[in-house]
């Protein structure tokens, strides 16, 4: 069943086609795309991410541009009349970036939620390339063409947007103060980061982190305030994650952790490095936890996963870890989940080997007893599987897009 009038939809359909050579979609309030039987577009990694954008377009009062997956944008409209949300518009999914080894990050997106890699690189290499600025100008024109062709009371909307405004106006007004950011507020930069987490973006999110670092210290190179300000950017991302999944409630324990680590940090690369482990964690977590929303001990499971993917991990210390038989875990997490717990384990090895190929200088061999392989022919043929490349070919490949020579 359509959220709009067909009559309204189709107005707003061909005006938009008329301007922007873009695919206009219905989702409902869970980011579930309606009139399709398309089995990629409605995987749960993409309407978590259009369940997220959705609950973020409501909250600022206005179009939200997110990424849908690595190098993939999107854009929402929300559809809210009377104080509730019905659904939103998505107008359109686009590449931000032609470059080969970035399409390869958004193919084993698709190819680790469950898609056949053939029917991945289909769907990818069909999106077309727009430039980030266009993204954002057709998700001003359409939330404009939507309120204009809708007569829905729209207020909720409008108070969101209020006082969104009147916060940004704050932060405007903090960064004014400052000095030395740029044209962007740290607002922007942590919303910014929780968007590419969401979308499992690991290296965006990283990039993304350290461009925020360097801002702060160009700020202020006392200690004691970069710490406050890290401390308060992770605690940003924890909030907006248990109100997204309060099942992720674990996190408030580890940032206790991650605080701990910052406070005892004594100089700015210390911190660095403190900063960009915490959030490697919490991305692990995010990854985990964007799959199960509602089931506590599969919830716990992941945490242990999460906790203990380098080490031996078998379905009967997951028994003795929750109290529940091997065959009822199994079930469990393939029910809630869509992936078995081996598969689960795999995908956190082959993303911490991710991480070391591209961070350190590690051999092929470190890197598989490192991430939990312990085996190095094991770890490339299930590295090869998940990322459809070597790991001795993606390093090379992530250091020539980078320009680097070590890491």
């Amino acid at each position: 069943m359509s959220i709009l009038p067909k009559a309204d939809f189709e107005k707003i359909r061909k005006s938009y086609q008329n301007s922007y050579d873009a695919v206009l979609y219905e989702v409902d309030p869970f980011g579930t795309r309606k009139g399709t039987t398309d089995t990629i577009t409605n995987l749960p990694p993409l309407k978590n991410a259009r369940a997220h954008a959705l609950a973020e377009s409501v909250r600022w009062g206005e179009p939200y541009t997110f990424f849908m997956m690595p190098n993939v944008i999107s854009w929402m409209i929300p559809l809210v009349c009377d104080g509730e949300v019905r659904g939103g518009l998505v107008g359109g999914e686009v590449l931000s970036d032609n470059d080969s080894y970035e399409q390869l990050e958004a193919i084993n997106h698709l190819a680790a939620a469950g898609t056949f890699r053939p029917a991945a690189e289909k769907y990818i290499q069909a999106l077309p390339v727009w430039e980030q600025e266009q993204s954002q100008k057709a998700a001003e024109f359409l939330f404009s063409l939507t309120c204009c062709t809708l007569s829905w009371n729209i207020s909720l909307l409008s108070e969101n947007r209020k006082k969104a405004l009147r916060q940004q106006q704050i932060a405007e007004e903090i960064h004014r103060r400052k000095q030395g950011f740029g044209n962007r507020t740290l607002m922007d930069d942590e919303r910014t980061l929780l968007s590419l987490m969401k979308a499992g973006d690991q290296k965006g999110a990283r990039r993304e982190l350290n461009k925020t670092l360097g801002a702060l210290f160009s700020h202020t190179a006392d200690i004691r305030l970069l710490k406050a300000h890290v401390i308060e950017m992770m605690g940003y991302l924890v909030r907006n994650a248990i109100e997204d999944s309060p099942q992720m409630s674990s996190l408030i324990e580890k940032n206790h952790d991650w605080m701990a680590a910052i406070i005892d940090a004594d100089n700015f690369e210390t911190l660095s490095n403190v900063v960009a482990d915490s959030l490697d964690d919490f991305m692990r977590n995010i990854y985990l936890h964007g799959q199960n929303r509602t089931n506590e001990t599969v919830a716990r499971i992941l945490d242990y996963l999460s906790e203990n993917f380098h080490e031996t991990i078998t379905l009967e210390m997951l028994a003795v870890e929750v109290g529940l038989s091997t065959f009822r875990i199994s079930h469990l997490v393939k029910e809630q989940t869509g992936k078995t717990v081996l598969q689960h384990v795999h995908q956190l090895r082959v993303q911490e080997a991710q991480r070391l190929l591209e961070q350190s200088n590690m051999s092929c061999t470190d890197i598989a007893y490192e991430s939990g392989f312990g085996d190095q022919s094991y770890f490339i043929k299930q590295f090869r599987k998940w990322m459809g490349i070597t790991p001795s070919r993606y390093r090379k490949l992530y250091h020539s897009k980078t320009g680097s020579t070590d890491s």
